[in-house]
């Protein structure tokens, strides 16, 4: 699946009546470079992925190279990407834990 077919995926999916211009407005660019986006005509530039990943609700992984259809916008891959980097931090230092305590346990 190309990058345009999954930023229209991820539009629709999160509210059919997201338009090319509610995505557009939040790049300060016209409807038609969206529209250009969706039919792989062109490529979004790779500084705004991240945004766009956010405002799709989608983690940019599966925005730049993901199998089948978006994740749902509540998936934990999803989440974590909203986190700031003292919230990454701290569900890092936490998933280590998990790890240690897994290791003695096993």
């Amino acid at each position: 699946m190309t990058l345009g077919k999954r930023i229209k995926l991820a539009r629709v999916r999160l509210d059919p009546k997201i338009r090319q211009r509610d995505i557009a407005d939040e790049f300060g660019i016209s409807d038609k470079a969206v529209s250009s986006w969706e039919r792989d005509e062109t490529l979004p530039d790779l500084i705004k992925m991240p945004k766009l990943a956010r405002k799709l609700k989608v983690p940019v992984a599966w925005l730049l190279e993901g199998p089948g259809a978006p994740p749902a916008p509540d998936d934990v891959m999803v989440r974590v990407e909203t986190l700031g980097p003292d919230e990454r931090a701290l569900l890092s230092a936490m998933i280590e834990a998990l790890h240690r305590q897994r290791g003695k346990v096993a």
